[in-house]
C-alpha cells in the first residue's frame, strides 16, 4: 500500500499523467522499440549506433523537458 503523503507513481517517475494516458492505447506503435526518458532513447542510439530511434516525440511529451544525454 502506498502511504497517502507520498506522490502518484507518475510523478515520482517524472511521467506527465494525461499525456501517458493520451499514449497507453498507442504505447507501442508510438514508441517502438525502446521505451525510456528522452534521455535514454538518445544513449541507446549512440550505443545501437543509429541517428533515428522512434519514440522521441512521444518521449518528450510524456517525460517533459529533461536535460538531453550526450549521444
Amino acid at each position: 500500500m502506498i502511504a497517502a503523503h507520498q506522490s502518484k507513481i507518475l510523478e515520482r517517475i517524472g511521467i506527465d499523467g494525461p499525456a501517458f494516458i493520451d499514449f497507453s492505447t498507442r504505447f507501442l506503435k508510438e514508441f517502438g522499440s525502446a521505451v525510456g526518458a528522452p534521455g535514454a532513447l538518445i544513449d541507446l542510439c549512440a550505443r545501437r549506433q543509429i541517428k533515428y530511434l522512434r519514440g522521441i516525440h512521444t518521449a518528450r511529451k510524456m517525460f517533459g523537458s529533461q536535460p538531453q544525454r550526450a549521444a
